[in-house]
């Protein structure tokens, strides 16, 4: 039995992502450090995903789900196969971002894109984590899943505001 095909438009990353870092925002001004941390992640996913579509080749499957059909494997010496070229959640989608972006031999990740790259402020996120007791959730995580979010935004609308097509 297949399932009929969505009536829903299609996923809107870059609008998706500006709302999640609002309400992260509201979030964490009302003191609520899981929610705020949690949606600061969706933030980053969100902006990743559109980052991914509108300048790194990644495409909508026709259930919505992002993808990139370039990128199968994971390590391909050893063919192993961990990753579907499908996008998820982070951490694993900081990894896929960094995997397609130095893949790519044009200039659509400039240098201060490339800079965003060089350490996932993500490592420690977990979309399940919305379900935690915020016993070990700091400030300091969720200041820097903020900012990281943030700077993911502004680096996919300066790309689109100059219409250059590149993350400069």
């Amino acid at each position: 039995m297949t399932a009929a095909p969505s009536t829903s438009p299609p996923p809107d990353f870059a609008r998706a992502s500006v709302h999640h870092y609002r309400s992260a925002v509201l979030a964490t001004g009302a003191r609520w450090q899981i929610s705020a941390d949690h949606l600061a992640g969706l933030a980053a996913e969100c902006a990743i995903k559109a980052i991914l579509i509108s300048f790194l080749g990644s495409e909508l499957k026709p259930n919505g789900m992002p993808h990139h059909p370039e990128m199968k494997f994971a390590n391909p010496q050893r063919r192993q196969r961990n990753w579907d070229g499908q996008h998820g959640h982070l951490p694993a989608l900081w990894e896929q971002l960094t995997a397609v972006a130095h893949r790519r031999n044009d200039t659509a990740a400039g240098l201060l894109f490339s800079q965003l790259l060089w350490e996932n402020p993500f490592a420690d996120w977990d979309v399940g984590d919305r379900y935690c007791d915020g016993t070990t959730l700091t400030k300091e995580h969720v200041d820097r899943h903020l900012k990281a979010a943030h700077d993911l935004i502004a680096a996919h609308e300066q790309a689109r505001i100059l219409g250059t097509g590149t993350l400069v």
